[in-house]
Order: structure tokens, then sequence, then C-alpha cells
């Protein structure tokens, strides 16, 4: 599909709004009017940076600002694509979704309400708090690939370093030592395969568990109130 297939259907499309509409009108693939009010349509063959780059240069000059994809280019399933609207709303730009015989319009264009969006995302928020709160270790560089620190993982490292240090115990002594409240739940999950039931209420670090707390040995973390 070229974008010049893309005009048709979008002419149609705001025509049924009642603009008059033109094609290529100073660089603009499509120019829609109607009672002084302009809108600007993209036509694109796929999603790219650039895309979003000229939409924004053409909200200098109209009221509202659509990009226009082929049908196959946006699987709403996709979460690239789902980021792709997401962003077009941040930036108060519409989207449109064109077949060979019609288009219709995924994201509308009426400003972003970023109150709204906060108390929609509350409970990532609080989550998102939470765990920089509750974040001991601040080493961990921003952007790296390597495995992250998590205030969970910090739990499990203070509690594989007490069993390497003093061997076999009991979820009670793990919780009156750490002061990690959660102690017994940790190890029953046993998420990283660090630990070993050796018996009936009792744990002990493995030979995993071991190995991956060796870089650790030297930190020390502090939990206080869990």
């Amino acid at each position: 599909m070229k974008e010049t297939d893309l005009f048709i259907p979008c002419k149609n499309l705001l025509e049924s709004m009642g603009f008059k509409v033109k094609g290529e009108i100073n660089h603009l693939d499509l120019l829609a009017i109607k009672d002084d009010y302009l809108v600007a349509v993209e036509l694109k063959t796929s999603i790219s940076l650039k895309l979003i780059y000229q939409a924004l240069e053409r909200q200098k000059l109209v009221h509202k600002v659509y990009v226009a994809l082929p049908f196959k280019k946006l699987n709403l399933r996709s979460s690239s694509v789902k980021s792709f609207m997401m962003l077009l709303k941040r930036l108060d730009i519409g989207l449109i979704r064109v077949t060979s015989y019609d288009a219709t319009v995924l994201v509308e264009s009426e400003g972003f309400d970023l109150n709204q969006s906060i108390k929609r995302n509350k409970p990532k928020r609080e989550k998102l708090l939470k765990e920089f709160s509750l974040r001991k270790d601040d080493t961990t560089l921003g952007g790296t690939k390597e495995k992250r620190m998590t205030h969970y993982r910090e739990k499990v490292i203070q509690i594989a370093k007490y069993l390497y240090e003093f061997g076999e115990k009991s979820p009670r002594e793990i919780i009156m030592y750490t002061g990690i409240k959660d102690a017994p739940l940790i190890l029953r999950k046993n998420y990283y395969l660090w630990f070993i039931n050796v018996r009936r209420g009792v744990y002990a670090i493995s030979l995993i568990g071991i190995k991956e707390i060796e870089p650790y040995m030297k930190k020390e973390i502090v939990y206080e109130d869990l």
C-alpha cells in the first residue's frame, strides 16, 4: 500500500464530516477545512519517529493533526502499537487506520489530560513509589542490562547471606536476625532457587544461592520496620 493509496479513504472520511479536502497543500499530504477550522493528515506507510516530528510541525499550522497508516501496520494487540497510540494521545495527535476502501479514527485528537492519566494509573504509580521508598540499595545504574536490584531481591540476598554465614535455620530465626517479616513466604516461593528445605521448618542456602550471593557478601543491607 502506497501513501497515495491512503488519500482517498481519508478524504472520504473527512468529507463525510463536512470538510472540504485537498491534497498536497504546502507540503501537507492532506488539508481539510470546515468553517475556518483546519485539519491536516500525514499519510505514511509505517510507524517512524520522522512521522511524529512531521505531525508536531503540522500542529503549528492547523487546529488538529492526524496521522494515517495502513490497516496492516496497526495490530491493536501489539504492545509497540499500543505504546505508539499512547504517545499520540500524549502529543494530542490523532490516528486514522486505513484499508483499501475506508478509513477509521482510532485515536481522536482531543488534548491530553495529564491529571486524568495520573488518576487512572494511580495503582501503578503507588507501586512505583513503594518500590522506590523500600529499596535500600542505590548503586544500580540506570540503563543497565544486568540483573536489576529490586526490594524483593534485596530481601532474598539478606536471607541468603544469613544462611550462608550461620547454616541451617528456621524461618523464625531468620526473621529474628534479619527483621524480614515475610521471610517464610520468600523461602516457600524460592523464586531464585537459592534455598533448600532440608527438613520440616528448616532451610539452608543452595549451591545456586552460594554462587549468586558472592558479589554481595561485602555489602550490608539493613532493614527497618519490615
